[in-house]
Protein backbone atom coordinates (compact mmCIF):
# COMPACT_ATOMS: atom_id res chain seq x y z
CA UNK A 1 0.00 0.00 0.00
CA UNK A 2 1.14 3.40 -0.87
CA UNK A 3 2.12 5.50 2.22
CA UNK A 4 2.03 9.07 1.62
CA UNK A 5 5.06 11.38 2.73
CA UNK A 6 4.00 14.83 5.11
CA UNK A 7 6.39 16.62 2.61
CA UNK A 8 3.39 15.50 -0.85
CA UNK A 9 0.46 15.92 1.65
CA UNK A 10 1.81 19.65 1.67
CA UNK A 11 2.49 19.70 -2.04
CA UNK A 12 -0.60 18.48 -2.88
CA UNK A 13 -2.75 20.77 -0.63
CA UNK A 14 -0.63 23.73 -0.59
CA UNK A 15 -0.72 24.73 -4.11
CA UNK A 16 1.98 27.00 -3.69
CA UNK A 17 3.82 26.59 -6.71
CA UNK A 18 5.55 23.02 -6.11
CA UNK A 19 5.96 21.29 -8.87
CA UNK A 20 5.57 17.53 -8.52
CA UNK A 21 7.31 15.27 -11.17
CA UNK A 22 5.95 12.01 -12.09
CA UNK A 23 8.38 9.46 -13.25
CA UNK A 24 8.10 5.86 -14.46
CA UNK A 25 10.35 2.84 -14.62
CA UNK A 26 9.80 0.21 -17.06
CA UNK A 27 11.56 -3.48 -16.37
CA UNK A 28 11.67 -6.24 -18.73
CA UNK A 29 13.91 -9.12 -19.62
CA UNK A 30 14.61 -7.74 -22.98
CA UNK A 31 15.82 -4.37 -21.71
CA UNK A 32 19.78 -5.16 -21.81
CA UNK A 33 22.62 -3.01 -23.11
CA UNK A 34 25.50 -5.35 -23.83
CA UNK A 35 24.38 -8.08 -21.83
CA UNK A 36 23.56 -6.06 -18.61
CA UNK A 37 20.07 -5.87 -17.39
CA UNK A 38 18.39 -2.37 -17.90
CA UNK A 39 15.38 0.03 -16.53
CA UNK A 40 14.15 1.98 -19.12
CA UNK A 41 13.19 5.60 -17.00
CA UNK A 42 11.02 8.52 -17.85
CA UNK A 43 10.23 11.58 -16.43
CA UNK A 44 7.24 13.88 -17.60
CA UNK A 45 8.80 16.76 -17.62
CA UNK A 46 10.45 19.33 -20.17
CA UNK A 47 14.13 18.22 -18.85
CA UNK A 48 15.66 15.00 -17.72
CA UNK A 49 16.46 15.08 -14.21
CA UNK A 50 19.22 12.69 -11.97
CA UNK A 51 16.93 11.74 -8.89
CA UNK A 52 17.93 9.11 -5.83
CA UNK A 53 15.44 5.95 -5.79
CA UNK A 54 13.98 4.07 -2.96
CA UNK A 55 16.26 2.04 -0.76
CA UNK A 56 14.18 -1.54 -1.95
CA UNK A 57 13.99 -0.33 -5.72
CA UNK A 58 13.34 -3.35 -7.84
CA UNK A 59 16.69 -2.25 -9.71
CA UNK A 60 19.47 0.52 -8.54
CA UNK A 61 18.21 0.52 -4.76
CA UNK A 62 19.26 3.85 -3.45
CA UNK A 63 20.93 5.01 -5.85
CA UNK A 64 20.67 8.67 -7.89
CA UNK A 65 19.59 7.39 -11.57
CA UNK A 66 18.71 9.54 -14.70
CA UNK A 67 15.28 9.72 -16.03
CA UNK A 68 15.05 11.30 -19.54
CA UNK A 69 12.28 13.68 -20.54
CA UNK A 70 9.40 12.15 -22.28
CA UNK A 71 5.85 12.45 -22.27
CA UNK A 72 3.51 10.10 -21.06
CA UNK A 73 0.27 9.12 -19.31
CA UNK A 74 -2.41 6.82 -18.65
CA UNK A 75 -6.39 7.24 -19.52
CA UNK A 76 -8.15 5.73 -16.26
CA UNK A 77 -10.49 2.79 -17.04
CA UNK A 78 -13.69 2.46 -18.10
CA UNK A 79 -16.50 3.09 -15.73
CA UNK A 80 -19.33 0.82 -17.58
CA UNK A 81 -20.56 -2.17 -16.02
CA UNK A 82 -19.71 -4.81 -16.93
CA UNK A 83 -16.25 -4.26 -18.26
CA UNK A 84 -13.06 -5.24 -16.56
CA UNK A 85 -11.45 -2.20 -15.39
CA UNK A 86 -7.84 -1.66 -17.53
CA UNK A 87 -5.93 1.35 -17.37
CA UNK A 88 -4.18 2.14 -21.08
CA UNK A 89 -0.49 3.21 -21.17
CA UNK A 90 0.92 5.65 -23.27
CA UNK A 91 4.37 6.96 -24.28
CA UNK A 92 4.92 9.52 -27.07
CA UNK A 93 7.90 10.39 -29.10
CA UNK A 94 9.23 7.62 -28.52
CA UNK A 95 12.92 7.74 -29.87
CA UNK A 96 14.86 5.04 -31.77
CA UNK A 97 16.68 3.92 -28.74
CA UNK A 98 13.76 3.22 -26.93
CA UNK A 99 11.88 1.87 -29.46
CA UNK A 100 14.26 -1.00 -30.24
CA UNK A 101 14.08 -1.83 -26.79
CA UNK A 102 9.90 -2.05 -26.45
CA UNK A 103 9.77 -3.90 -29.81
CA UNK A 104 12.17 -6.79 -28.60
CA UNK A 105 9.91 -6.86 -24.81
CA UNK A 106 7.10 -6.92 -27.20
CA UNK A 107 9.28 -10.14 -29.34
CA UNK A 108 9.18 -11.75 -25.75
CA UNK A 109 6.37 -13.42 -23.78
CA UNK A 110 6.97 -11.58 -20.64
CA UNK A 111 4.83 -8.57 -18.71
CA UNK A 112 6.62 -5.36 -18.45
CA UNK A 113 7.05 -4.25 -14.77
CA UNK A 114 6.79 -0.95 -14.31
CA UNK A 115 7.21 1.40 -10.61
CA UNK A 116 5.42 5.07 -10.88
CA UNK A 117 6.89 7.43 -8.48
CA UNK A 118 6.07 11.42 -7.87
CA UNK A 119 8.79 13.42 -6.46
CA UNK A 120 8.81 17.40 -5.05
CA UNK A 121 11.38 19.37 -7.66
CA UNK A 122 14.92 20.32 -5.55
CA UNK A 123 14.05 17.02 -2.96
CA UNK A 124 15.45 13.57 -5.06
CA UNK A 125 14.16 11.27 -3.28
CA UNK A 126 10.42 9.62 -4.03
CA UNK A 127 7.47 10.95 -2.20
CA UNK A 128 5.28 8.32 -3.42
CA UNK A 129 6.07 4.92 -5.13
CA UNK A 130 3.70 2.19 -6.70
CA UNK A 131 5.08 -0.99 -7.38
CA UNK A 132 3.83 -4.52 -9.16
CA UNK A 133 2.50 -2.76 -12.27
CA UNK A 134 2.06 -5.15 -15.25
CA UNK A 135 1.87 -3.90 -18.70
CA UNK A 136 0.46 -5.92 -21.56
CA UNK A 137 -0.64 -5.92 -25.25
CA UNK A 138 2.44 -3.87 -25.81
CA UNK A 139 2.25 -1.87 -29.15
CA UNK A 140 4.78 0.09 -30.88
CA UNK A 141 3.95 2.50 -33.62
CA UNK A 142 6.91 5.05 -34.96
CA UNK A 143 5.44 7.86 -32.63
CA UNK A 144 3.97 6.27 -29.72
CA UNK A 145 4.41 3.04 -27.66
CA UNK A 146 0.33 1.96 -25.88
CA UNK A 147 0.04 -0.75 -23.58
CA UNK A 148 -2.36 -1.96 -21.10
CA UNK A 149 -1.90 -1.89 -17.52
CA UNK A 150 -3.54 -4.16 -15.12
CA UNK A 151 -4.81 -2.94 -12.29
CA UNK A 152 -3.97 -5.53 -9.61
CA UNK A 153 -5.17 -3.07 -6.90
CA UNK A 154 -3.17 -0.28 -8.48
CA UNK A 155 -6.47 2.28 -7.98
CA UNK A 156 -6.47 1.71 -4.44
CA UNK A 157 -2.86 1.61 -3.98
CA UNK A 158 -2.62 5.04 -6.03
CA UNK A 159 -4.79 6.82 -3.45
CA UNK A 160 -2.47 5.58 -0.26
CA UNK A 161 -5.87 3.81 1.32
CA UNK A 162 -7.99 0.39 0.58
CA UNK A 163 -11.48 1.34 1.14
CA UNK A 164 -12.84 -1.70 2.60
CA UNK A 165 -16.04 -2.10 4.28
CA UNK A 166 -14.71 -3.37 7.77
CA UNK A 167 -12.36 -0.42 8.27
CA UNK A 168 -15.13 1.86 6.48
CA UNK A 169 -18.33 0.41 7.80
CA UNK A 170 -20.61 2.80 5.75
CA UNK A 171 -19.37 2.41 2.24
CA UNK A 172 -22.54 0.49 0.21
CA UNK A 173 -22.62 -2.07 -2.43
Amino acid sequence: MTDYTDAIREAYASCEGDVILETIELRHPSFQEEGVPIALRFVADGADHMLALEANAPMNAGETVSFIAMPFGFTPPSDEEGTVPEIQFWIDNVSSEIHAHLQDAVRIKADIQITWREYILGDDSPQQTVDGIKLSNVKVTSTRATATARLNAWAERLFGKIYDRETYRTLSA
